[in-house]
């Protein structure tokens, strides 16, 4: 009867059989040699493989970065110094009537309109009309002219000796008017007298608003 697993009964597979023929067992062992010879020689390379990856590991080292190009360092430039201020002219006695910029006047101008003594323009008139006002001076603030800027207070409290000194009125003009006040313009910010501005300018006014007529300004 046959077996179920389909061999026949009492026979063993063909490679375990006794019977085999020393070919067909020489056959086989050829086989198992020749896988064995395989195996060490995939061994082997992998074996050689690791060798030669420790050899190259060990000889072979990553290339170092370039060093940086040189570099030219420039020095430092040295501080330019500032430069000193120069005082610009002023003009010599008072201008003939006309229409001029605050800095054109040179003391003694019978002023008309006037609004203050900032404004940038002045119309100069003859002194025989009447006027609102008259620039009875103008001057140079004294001192080295590279010194710091001394502050509004400091020009302020200079300004009340210099509008106020006799020498600036006529006094028999001046004294026919009892209303009689005094305004000043000066450099007013720091950047002015680092440009050289050391001007001052006194004007005169009524006090009641009416006009001034003829010259109270000292006679020069």
């Amino acid at each position: 009867m046959p077996d179920p697993q389909g061999a026949l009964p009492g026979r063993a597979p063909a490679d375990l059989d006794p019977g085999m023929p020393e070919a067909g067992r020489a056959t086989a062992d050829d086989r198992r040699r020749s896988r064995a010879v395989v195996l060490v020689s995939v061994a082997v390379l992998a074996l050689s493989g690791l060798a030669l990856a420790f050899f190259l590991g060990t000889r072979l080292r990553p290339a170092p970065p370039p060093a940086p190009a040189p570099t030219s360092s420039s020095p430092t430039p040295a501080p330019t110094p500032s430069p000193t201020p120069t005082l610009a002219p002023a003009p010599a006695g008072p201008v003939p009537p006309g229409t001029y910029e605050w800095d054109e006047l040179g003391g003694g101008e019978c002023i008309d309109p006037f609004a203050s003594p900032w404004d940038r323009e002045f119309t100069v008139v003859d002194c025989a009309q009447p006027h609102p006002a008259q620039l009875v001076a103008r001057g140079t603030f004294p001192g080295d002219i590279a010194a710091p800027y001394p502050g509004p207070d400091a020009l302020t409290s200079e300004l009340n000796l210099l509008c106020t000194r006799p020498e600036v009125l006529d006094p028999v003009a001046a004294g026919q008017y009892g209303d009689l006040q005094w305004q000043a313009a000066y450099p007013a910010g720091e950047e002015q007298w680092r440009e050289g501005d050391r001007s001052w300018f006194c004007f005169v006014f009524r006090g009641s608003g009416q006009p001034l007529t003829g010259s109270v300004a000292a006679p020069v």
